[in-house]
């Protein structure tokens, strides 16, 4: 086995991986308008990971790679939410089409609200909350009959917005089934964390164990 192709394969399913896990990132903290890139990026380079993966195959042998690789494909074909990232993936690639929808939850809002909001940097039109990207913030004119969106984060106090996949199959666990998207982004990386973990597991070599030594008097 050509142990320098096989650590170059690896490393770069690792700085895949770490693509999709920069789209986490996106997608968890970035702004409100910048969440559809980060899932983007999840949904494709998490994906891309299987791929670089099976690059092993020419590596180390079709034979080694098939035992070793067949039993976990066949347990994320089994895993519903596995399948539904591949299915995600593939209608944002064929169609262009991300499957998502916003939740809000209100617990209370009224006129003296407004007052605990972060005030928008000059005067706006309007206020919403739970757009389609799931942000909530202040409209504001900029004047020739254009207008922008100011996105804040709103206490829980007053609710809470978020954005779910739609359409979620029947098989996926109802313990999952309410999760917001980031947080099924993150158990999908996980799962190929855990895969990666697998690979190089079974194609890099082991640290060297020290030599025994027996002292003789």
């Amino acid at each position: 086995m050509d142990i320098e192709s096989t650590v170059l394969a690896i490393k770069r399913a690792e700085q895949v991986l770490d693509t999709a896990y920069f789209g986490l990132k996106v997608l968890r903290a970035g702004d409100p308008s910048e969440r559809s890139a980060g899932l983007r990026n999840v949904l494709v380079f998490g994906r891309s990971v299987t791929f670089v993966i099976q690059n092993l195959k020419s590596i180390v042998g079709e034979a080694r790679f098939d035992g070793w690789y067949s039993p976990l494909q066949d347990q994320m074909r089994a895993d519903p939410l596995m399948r539904y990232f591949v299915e995600a993936r593939n209608n944002l690639e064929k169609q262009g089409r991300l499957d998502v929808a916003v939740s809000a939850s209100i617990n209370s809002f009224s006129g003296s609200d407004f007052a605990k909001l972060e005030k928008p940097p000059f005067e706006s039109t309007s206020f919403f909350m739970g757009d389609q990207n799931g942000g909530s913030g202040w409209e504001l004119d900029l004047g020739g009959g254009e207008s922008i969106k100011y996105y804040i984060s709103i206490p829980k106090s007053i609710g809470e917005v978020r954005q779910v996949f739609h359409g979620l199959p029947e098989n996926i666990p109802p313990e999952l089934r309410d999760l917001s998207v980031d947080e099924l982004c993150g158990i999908y990386l996980g799962k190929l964390t855990d895969l990666l973990k697998a690979t190089k597991k079974e194609f890099l070599p082991g640290p060297k164990e020290r030599p025994y030594l027996r002292l003789v008097k």
